[in-house]
């Protein structure tokens, strides 16, 4: 045996030997060189890919009037298309398959994402590129017993190109929306519509007893589109498209997703108009055909070809003030609020003018886009009285000490669904399970209820009524469950909470029962509202 300089090798049964450990030391740094260069080469494409968007919204917002001519390039990037399949592949839609039966995970294991992604630039770059029909499946809608609602699923490739379409068409248009507009936008949420509809409908001045009385608005549309997404026109749409995309190439792989169809029981089926559903580019393009809703209200809400060289505010600004003029002067004042499909018309004015507008307005959307409103579920209805708007009531109600003011409060029907949904779930054909996974299942749905309602009015008051109602039912099921079991033995069950050692609730392990009493309560605000990373620069474009 050779005596081993420095310790650094030594010679056993004539093969050599690394000194102990550094085999693994030395794989260990070459994993972690590999995932460096792995998030390197991420955080380079992510970076390009804002540059780019920072360049396109900028452009925008300095010519609202152009259309950008050439993006082909862009789009067929690799650094785009890497973008668009990472966002693609963490979504949870990863494991849907389209008419061609692959998942992300079947395109990883069979061909490889650096090979898929090759294949697809080269079919880009060369026009052989074809979307696939849609793949429809239908979901059922919840407390609609009988009815669906049709859903597409496309394959993973289409979905990886609509990806890159959205990711340079959104800064553009995103430039343009108006800011009434809540509905698939980045930052964006349901809260913030509300939120800016209770601030719009709270009464800004007062009287000699300090009280608000005065309404701002005292009638409300609730519009309701029938069948939004499958019943655009297309001509319309792409005329919309072209005023600000002037490319042909990427014109032309719009109007293929478009007309690409679904297949639907083994049958396929034409789609001569609507949105491609459940693609990733449909949610846009259903905001680019609506902005026709927010354009016919331009007076009030956003100045844009009503600008004038001597005013110093901008367009909003402008539009505030021309509220106040119309409704000083007694004239009547329309402010829409939208999330996607679901809109509402602020009327201040009589109930006549209330019904003309819907008239007019169904008549212009009818016009414009190809879409009806449903003549029964499109009301006009007085403030006073509430109106729904995205699973919410909206109403005003009387203070003695301040007057009138709006409320964003929880629907009575919204909680008897959720205490019937809980029910169904702690029923006697449902005791086969342990605690802790009725726990788990029943949690999953509380957690995302109170989520989404923490910023209405009086929700902690409703959410006790429903902690009380869940231990009830939960007491239930476990009697059920161990009918033979004494009441002392069974609430042995009922621990100290994790979170609050002196409350006591149902818990197994360290699963416990969720309580959206503790969930914590409070006003929405605006400022919440998270402004897109392209948007956030300031300086030259850097792409």
């Amino acid at each position: 045996m050779d005596e081993p300089e420095g310790g650094a090798s030594v010679v056993v049964r004539a093969r050599e030997s690394r000194a102990q450990g550094e085999g693994k030391q030395e794989d260990d740094r070459l994993a972690a060189t590999e995932k460096r260069s792995v998030d390197t080469d991420h955080h380079a494409d992510e970076v390009w890919v804002l540059g780019v968007q920072r360049r396109l919204y900028q452009w925008s917002t300095a010519n609202p009037d152009e259309a950008w001519r050439d993006m082909w390039g862009w789009f067929t990037d690799q650094r785009v298309l890497r973008h668009s399949w990472r966002r693609v592949a963490s979504n949870q839609g990863r494991r849907s398959a389209g008419v061609d039966g692959m998942t992300v995970d079947r395109i990883r294991k069979r061909i490889g994402e650096q090979r898929f992604l090759d294949e697809l630039q080269i079919e880009l770059r060369s026009g052989a590129y074809r979307p696939s029909p849609s793949r429809r499946k239908l979901i059922p809608k919840p407390g609609k017993p009988g009815q669906f609602r049709p859903l597409g699923i496309p394959t993973v490739k289409d979905r990886v190109v609509q990806g890159a379409i959205k990711t340079l068409l959104e800064p553009i248009f995103e430039a343009q929306f108006r800011h009434v507009s809540y509905g698939f936008r980045p930052g964006r949420s349901t809260h913030g519509a509300l939120e800016y509809l209770r601030r719009a409908l709270l009464p800004q001045k007062r009287g000699k007893d300090g009280r608000r009385g005065g309404l701002p608005y005292t009638w409300v549309i609730e519009g309701d589109i029938k069948g939004c997404f499958d019943n655009i026109n297309h001509h319309h749409l792409m005329n919309r498209l072209r005023h600000r995309i002037a490319d042909r190439r990427m014109m032309g792989l719009i109007g293929l997703f478009l007309k690409a169809g679904v297949l639907s029981e083994n049958q396929f089926l034409r789609t001569e108009s609507g949105t491609p559903q459940g693609g990733i580019i449909s949610p846009l393009l259903a905001n680019i055909a609506l902005g026709v809703i927010e354009e016919r209200y331009e007076r009030w809400v956003e100045h844009r070809t009503k600008t004038q060289a001597r005013r110093q505010c901008d367009g909003r600004m402008a539009a505030r003030r021309a509220r106040g003029r119309d409704r000083a002067a007694g004239r009547c004042v329309f402010l829409p609020v939208r999330y996607a499909d679901d809109f509402v018309v602020l009327v201040s004015g009589t109930e006549h003018d209330a019904l003309a507008e819907k008239e007019a307005m169904a008549e212009n959307l009818r016009r414009s886009t190809g879409l009806e409103l449903s003549p029964e579920k499109t009301k006009v209805t007085a403030v006073t009285e509430g109106f729904e708007f995205l699973g919410f009531h909206v109403a005003m109600r009387w203070d003695k000490r301040y007057g009138y003011g709006p409320r964003v409060e929880i629907p009575k029907a919204k909680a008897a669904n959720l205490r019937h949904e809980v029910k169904t779930r702690t029923k006697r054909n449902t005791v086969l399970g342990t605690l802790g996974q009725k726990l788990q299942e029943i949690n999953l749905i509380l957690r995302g209820w109170a989520t989404y309602y923490r910023y209405c009015a009086r929700a902690g008051r409703v959410f006790t009524s429903i902690d009380w109602y869940v231990t009830d039912r939960l007491w239930r099921w476990m009697r059920k469950k161990r009918p033979k079991a004494k009441a002392r033995d069974i609430l042995k069950a009922r621990c100290p909470s994790s979170r609050r050692s002196t409350r006591r609730l149902w818990r197994e392990g360290a699963i416990e029962q969720y309580l959206l009493g503790w969930t914590p309560v409070r006003r929405y605000r605006l400022a919440w509202m998270r402004t897109p990373d392209f948007a956030l620069s300031s300086g030259e474009p850097d792409a």
